[in-house]
């Protein structure tokens, strides 16, 4: 079932912040924080991928996340996808 409760970019940020803090792959993790400084494996970026779709009914690929720099990056593109922009 999908939550579908944060919809700005911040309540995205937010959501990826505890997720990721939830696979405990990083000390500190915050909205500004560089993705490639998260210890994120191809594991736990393929289920994190499987967390935006439940969440936010999107399917990314993992690729995706190659274009962002930060959380908040990654953010305003996830925003941008589930307005089809």
């Amino acid at each position: 079932m999908s939550e579908k409760t944060a919809t700005t970019e911040s309540d995205i940020a937010n959501w990826l912040v505890s997720r990721i803090t939830f696979y405990d792959t990083a000390d500190v993790v915050t909205p500004s924080s560089p993705l490639t400084e998260l210890g994120l494996d191809s594991v736990y970026v393929m289920t994190l991928c499987g967390d935006i779709e439940d969440t936010y009914g999107i399917e990314i690929d993992p690729a995706f996340f190659a274009d962002f720099v930060t959380l908040d990056d990654l953010a305003a593109g996830l925003s941008a996808s589930m307005r089809g922009t």
